[in-house]
Protein backbone atom coordinates (compact mmCIF):
# COMPACT_ATOMS: atom_id res chain seq x y z
CA UNK A 1 0.00 0.00 0.00
CA UNK A 2 1.17 3.34 -1.12
CA UNK A 3 2.43 5.85 1.92
CA UNK A 4 0.56 8.88 1.81
CA UNK A 5 2.60 12.16 2.52
CA UNK A 6 2.78 15.68 1.81
CA UNK A 7 6.02 16.97 0.13
CA UNK A 8 7.89 19.92 0.18
CA UNK A 9 9.96 21.39 -1.80
CA UNK A 10 12.35 23.86 -1.50
CA UNK A 11 13.33 27.16 -4.34
CA UNK A 12 16.85 26.79 -5.72
CA UNK A 13 16.71 27.82 -9.29
CA UNK A 14 17.28 25.81 -12.18
CA UNK A 15 18.83 23.17 -9.90
CA UNK A 16 15.17 22.36 -8.98
CA UNK A 17 16.12 19.91 -11.45
CA UNK A 18 17.12 17.79 -9.18
CA UNK A 19 13.69 18.02 -7.11
CA UNK A 20 11.88 16.35 -9.60
CA UNK A 21 14.57 13.56 -9.56
CA UNK A 22 14.02 13.68 -5.83
CA UNK A 23 10.42 13.49 -6.32
CA UNK A 24 10.43 10.50 -8.68
CA UNK A 25 12.32 8.20 -6.66
CA UNK A 26 9.81 8.81 -3.65
CA UNK A 27 7.44 7.73 -6.33
CA UNK A 28 9.19 4.43 -7.44
CA UNK A 29 9.34 3.62 -3.63
CA UNK A 30 5.78 4.04 -3.36
CA UNK A 31 4.95 7.42 -1.90
CA UNK A 32 2.42 8.68 -2.95
CA UNK A 33 1.87 12.76 -2.74
CA UNK A 34 -1.39 13.67 -1.45
CA UNK A 35 -0.19 17.14 -1.25
CA UNK A 36 2.61 19.11 -2.42
CA UNK A 37 4.07 22.60 -1.14
CA UNK A 38 7.02 24.75 -2.87
CA UNK A 39 8.33 27.19 -3.06
CA UNK A 40 9.83 28.84 -6.51
CA UNK A 41 11.58 25.72 -8.53
CA UNK A 42 10.17 24.13 -6.20
CA UNK A 43 6.98 25.43 -7.06
CA UNK A 44 7.48 23.96 -10.38
CA UNK A 45 7.94 20.36 -8.79
CA UNK A 46 4.81 20.53 -6.81
CA UNK A 47 2.24 21.41 -9.26
CA UNK A 48 3.63 18.78 -11.95
CA UNK A 49 3.54 16.10 -8.63
CA UNK A 50 0.25 17.41 -7.91
CA UNK A 51 -0.92 17.03 -11.75
CA UNK A 52 0.16 13.19 -11.65
CA UNK A 53 2.98 13.38 -13.71
CA UNK A 54 4.88 10.24 -12.71
CA UNK A 55 8.52 9.17 -12.26
CA UNK A 56 9.72 8.61 -16.22
CA UNK A 57 7.02 12.00 -16.97
CA UNK A 58 9.04 14.60 -14.37
CA UNK A 59 12.08 12.99 -16.41
CA UNK A 60 10.49 14.02 -19.91
CA UNK A 61 9.02 17.01 -18.60
CA UNK A 62 12.25 18.85 -17.20
CA UNK A 63 14.76 17.30 -19.92
CA UNK A 64 12.39 18.80 -22.46
CA UNK A 65 12.01 22.40 -21.20
CA UNK A 66 14.72 25.06 -23.44
CA UNK A 67 16.32 26.02 -20.32
CA UNK A 68 18.88 28.08 -22.19
CA UNK A 69 15.79 29.80 -23.93
CA UNK A 70 14.22 30.95 -20.96
CA UNK A 71 16.44 34.04 -20.59
CA UNK A 72 18.08 34.03 -24.30
CA UNK A 73 17.91 38.21 -24.81
CA UNK A 74 20.85 40.54 -25.95
CA UNK A 75 22.30 42.87 -23.28
CA UNK A 76 20.76 45.86 -24.48
CA UNK A 77 17.34 43.95 -24.72
CA UNK A 78 17.91 43.07 -21.21
CA UNK A 79 18.40 46.62 -19.88
CA UNK A 80 15.86 48.25 -21.97
CA UNK A 81 13.94 45.49 -19.93
CA UNK A 82 14.83 46.05 -16.73
CA UNK A 83 14.41 50.15 -17.04
CA UNK A 84 10.67 49.75 -17.85
CA UNK A 85 9.58 46.02 -16.82
CA UNK A 86 11.63 45.83 -13.74
CA UNK A 87 13.33 42.47 -14.51
CA UNK A 88 16.19 41.28 -17.43
CA UNK A 89 13.66 38.42 -18.73
CA UNK A 90 10.16 37.54 -19.25
CA UNK A 91 8.38 35.28 -17.63
CA UNK A 92 6.39 34.54 -20.85
CA UNK A 93 8.48 31.80 -22.15
CA UNK A 94 8.50 29.72 -18.86
CA UNK A 95 4.47 30.09 -18.03
CA UNK A 96 4.22 28.84 -21.87
CA UNK A 97 6.05 25.82 -20.91
CA UNK A 98 4.55 25.22 -17.77
CA UNK A 99 1.00 25.52 -19.34
CA UNK A 100 1.97 23.14 -22.16
CA UNK A 101 3.03 20.35 -19.50
CA UNK A 102 -0.21 20.69 -16.94
CA UNK A 103 -2.62 21.02 -20.12
CA UNK A 104 -1.26 17.55 -20.89
CA UNK A 105 -2.73 16.17 -17.83
CA UNK A 106 -5.55 18.62 -18.09
CA UNK A 107 -4.83 21.04 -15.66
CA UNK A 108 -5.21 24.32 -15.96
CA UNK A 109 -6.94 26.05 -12.89
CA UNK A 110 -6.38 24.88 -9.00
CA UNK A 111 -9.84 23.81 -9.98
CA UNK A 112 -9.08 20.97 -11.84
CA UNK A 113 -6.51 19.66 -9.09
CA UNK A 114 -7.74 17.70 -6.06
CA UNK A 115 -9.11 20.49 -3.14
CA UNK A 116 -5.80 21.09 -1.34
CA UNK A 117 -3.38 19.44 -3.03
CA UNK A 118 -1.16 22.15 -3.64
CA UNK A 119 0.20 25.26 -2.29
CA UNK A 120 2.90 27.84 -3.84
CA UNK A 121 4.09 30.49 -1.92
CA UNK A 122 4.74 33.83 -3.79
CA UNK A 123 6.07 37.11 -2.36
CA UNK A 124 3.49 40.46 -2.76
CA UNK A 125 6.44 43.14 -3.66
CA UNK A 126 4.03 46.01 -2.84
CA UNK A 127 3.01 45.24 0.56
CA UNK A 128 6.23 42.49 1.10
CA UNK A 129 4.27 39.80 2.50
CA UNK A 130 4.11 36.50 1.51
CA UNK A 131 1.41 35.19 -0.34
CA UNK A 132 0.10 31.74 -0.56
CA UNK A 133 -2.25 30.24 -3.61
CA UNK A 134 -4.08 29.15 -3.96
CA UNK A 135 -5.53 29.70 -0.13
CA UNK A 136 -5.02 33.99 -0.53
CA UNK A 137 -6.60 34.58 -3.60
CA UNK A 138 -10.42 34.57 -2.27
CA UNK A 139 -9.30 38.01 -0.26
CA UNK A 140 -7.66 39.40 -3.44
CA UNK A 141 -10.96 38.70 -5.14
CA UNK A 142 -10.05 35.58 -7.56
CA UNK A 143 -12.18 32.83 -7.80
CA UNK A 144 -8.90 29.84 -7.07
CA UNK A 145 -10.44 27.24 -9.40
CA UNK A 146 -10.53 29.19 -12.42
CA UNK A 147 -6.81 30.58 -11.34
CA UNK A 148 -4.01 29.35 -13.83
CA UNK A 149 -1.92 27.03 -12.23
CA UNK A 150 0.97 27.98 -14.60
CA UNK A 151 0.70 31.91 -13.66
CA UNK A 152 0.49 30.81 -9.68
CA UNK A 153 4.20 29.03 -10.55
CA UNK A 154 5.55 31.72 -12.57
CA UNK A 155 4.79 34.13 -9.44
CA UNK A 156 6.38 31.70 -7.34
CA UNK A 157 9.58 31.59 -10.03
CA UNK A 158 10.23 34.92 -10.68
CA UNK A 159 13.21 35.63 -9.23
CA UNK A 160 13.25 39.37 -8.37
CA UNK A 161 15.61 40.95 -11.43
CA UNK A 162 16.15 37.54 -13.74
CA UNK A 163 12.78 37.78 -14.16
CA UNK A 164 9.93 40.49 -14.59
CA UNK A 165 7.27 40.62 -11.68
CA UNK A 166 4.30 38.99 -12.54
CA UNK A 167 1.16 41.70 -11.69
CA UNK A 168 -1.79 40.66 -10.36
CA UNK A 169 -4.88 42.46 -9.63
CA UNK A 170 -6.00 43.00 -5.94
CA UNK A 171 -9.89 43.05 -7.01
CA UNK A 172 -10.87 43.95 -3.50
CA UNK A 173 -8.62 47.05 -3.11
CA UNK A 174 -8.20 47.55 -6.89
CA UNK A 175 -4.55 48.10 -6.88
CA UNK A 176 -1.88 46.46 -9.04
CA UNK A 177 0.44 44.08 -7.03
CA UNK A 178 3.77 42.56 -8.38
CA UNK A 179 4.28 39.11 -7.49
CA UNK A 180 8.24 37.79 -7.21
CA UNK A 181 9.93 34.96 -6.22
CA UNK A 182 8.25 32.96 -3.17
CA UNK A 183 11.78 32.41 -1.66
CA UNK A 184 11.97 35.90 -0.31
CA UNK A 185 9.15 35.28 1.65
CA UNK A 186 10.36 31.51 2.43
CA UNK A 187 12.66 29.54 0.60
CA UNK A 188 11.29 26.07 2.14
CA UNK A 189 7.62 26.70 3.25
CA UNK A 190 7.52 23.73 6.15
CA UNK A 191 5.75 26.38 8.16
CA UNK A 192 2.76 25.24 5.70
CA UNK A 193 2.90 21.50 6.47
CA UNK A 194 -0.24 20.33 7.91
CA UNK A 195 0.75 17.79 10.85
CA UNK A 196 -1.01 14.33 8.84
CA UNK A 197 -0.45 12.90 6.37
CA UNK A 198 3.49 12.72 7.31
CA UNK A 199 5.61 14.82 5.36
CA UNK A 200 8.74 14.83 3.54
CA UNK A 201 10.79 17.75 2.56
CA UNK A 202 12.98 17.75 -0.67
CA UNK A 203 15.74 20.31 -0.16
CA UNK A 204 19.23 21.17 -2.10
CA UNK A 205 22.50 21.35 -0.36
CA UNK A 206 25.80 22.85 -2.06
CA UNK A 207 28.78 20.69 -1.80
CA UNK A 208 31.42 21.10 1.18
CA UNK A 209 34.02 22.45 -1.22
CA UNK A 210 31.59 25.16 -3.19
CA UNK A 211 32.42 27.99 -3.51
CA UNK A 212 30.49 30.42 -6.02
CA UNK A 213 32.50 33.03 -7.83
CA UNK A 214 30.84 36.25 -9.84
CA UNK A 215 32.32 38.69 -11.90
CA UNK A 216 30.60 41.83 -11.89
CA UNK A 217 31.46 43.79 -14.79
CA UNK A 218 28.37 46.00 -14.71
CA UNK A 219 24.36 46.43 -13.50
CA UNK A 220 23.05 43.00 -15.37
CA UNK A 221 25.98 40.85 -13.46
CA UNK A 222 25.86 42.73 -9.96
CA UNK A 223 22.22 41.99 -9.90
CA UNK A 224 22.80 38.09 -10.69
CA UNK A 225 25.54 38.31 -8.04
CA UNK A 226 23.13 39.63 -5.59
CA UNK A 227 20.43 37.30 -5.87
CA UNK A 228 22.85 34.42 -6.25
CA UNK A 229 24.16 35.45 -3.28
CA UNK A 230 21.60 34.98 -1.47
CA UNK A 231 20.50 31.57 -2.73
CA UNK A 232 24.33 30.11 -1.38
CA UNK A 233 24.09 31.80 1.60
CA UNK A 234 20.80 30.43 2.22
CA UNK A 235 21.83 27.20 1.05
CA UNK A 236 24.67 26.66 2.81
CA UNK A 237 22.29 26.98 6.44
CA UNK A 238 22.22 24.27 8.66
CA UNK A 239 18.95 22.31 7.90
CA UNK A 240 16.05 23.22 9.53
CA UNK A 241 14.74 21.76 12.73
CA UNK A 242 10.84 21.74 12.18
CA UNK A 243 7.18 19.54 11.84
CA UNK A 244 8.53 17.42 8.95
CA UNK A 245 8.94 14.29 9.43
CA UNK A 246 12.27 13.10 7.35
CA UNK A 247 14.09 15.86 4.75
CA UNK A 248 16.13 14.37 2.16
CA UNK A 249 18.83 16.41 1.15
CA UNK A 250 20.06 16.79 -2.55
CA UNK A 251 24.08 18.04 -3.00
CA UNK A 252 23.98 19.98 -6.23
CA UNK A 253 27.13 21.85 -7.68
CA UNK A 254 25.89 23.84 -10.33
CA UNK A 255 24.91 27.36 -10.20
CA UNK A 256 21.06 27.93 -9.37
CA UNK A 257 20.53 30.91 -12.08
CA UNK A 258 22.64 29.29 -14.84
CA UNK A 259 20.38 28.94 -17.01
CA UNK A 260 22.97 26.99 -20.07
CA UNK A 261 21.11 23.86 -19.57
CA UNK A 262 21.68 21.42 -22.12
CA UNK A 263 19.05 18.16 -21.72
CA UNK A 264 21.57 15.98 -21.18
CA UNK A 265 22.78 18.20 -18.45
CA UNK A 266 19.33 18.35 -17.51
CA UNK A 267 18.81 14.24 -17.36
CA UNK A 268 22.00 14.56 -15.12
CA UNK A 269 20.69 16.83 -12.44
CA UNK A 270 17.74 14.32 -12.51
CA UNK A 271 19.56 11.70 -11.72
CA UNK A 272 21.60 13.23 -8.90
CA UNK A 273 18.45 13.76 -7.32
CA UNK A 274 16.88 10.51 -7.94
CA UNK A 275 19.96 8.90 -6.48
CA UNK A 276 20.30 10.77 -3.31
CA UNK A 277 16.66 10.37 -2.96
CA UNK A 278 17.04 6.98 -3.31
CA UNK A 279 19.20 6.32 -0.51
CA UNK A 280 17.74 8.76 2.15
CA UNK A 281 14.70 6.83 1.60
CA UNK A 282 16.32 3.67 2.48
CA UNK A 283 15.33 1.93 -0.94
CA UNK A 284 17.51 -1.05 -2.26
CA UNK A 285 19.78 0.14 -4.77
CA UNK A 286 18.30 0.18 -8.25
CA UNK A 287 18.22 2.56 -11.18
CA UNK A 288 14.59 3.64 -11.58
CA UNK A 289 12.37 0.65 -13.01
CA UNK A 290 9.51 2.75 -13.95
CA UNK A 291 11.97 6.16 -15.19
CA UNK A 292 13.33 3.29 -17.81
CA UNK A 293 9.75 2.15 -19.25
CA UNK A 294 7.59 5.54 -19.78
CA UNK A 295 10.00 8.29 -20.59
Amino acid sequence: MAERITGVFEGGGVKGIALAGAAAAALDEGYKFDQAVGTSAGAMVASLVSAGFGPGELRQAVTGIDWPGLTARSALRKNVSMVFRLGFHSGSKLEAALRRLLRSKGVQGFGDLPDGSLMVVATDLNHGRGIVLPNDLPGLGHDPRGFSVARAVLMSSSVPFVFEPVRLSDRVTGEELMMADGAITARFPAQLVPRNPASVGFRLRPPPDHHPHHEIKGPVSLATAVIGAGISAREDLPPMCGPLDRVVEVVVDHDSLDFDVSPSLAAELFDIGYEAALQQLCAPQRKYADVSTDR
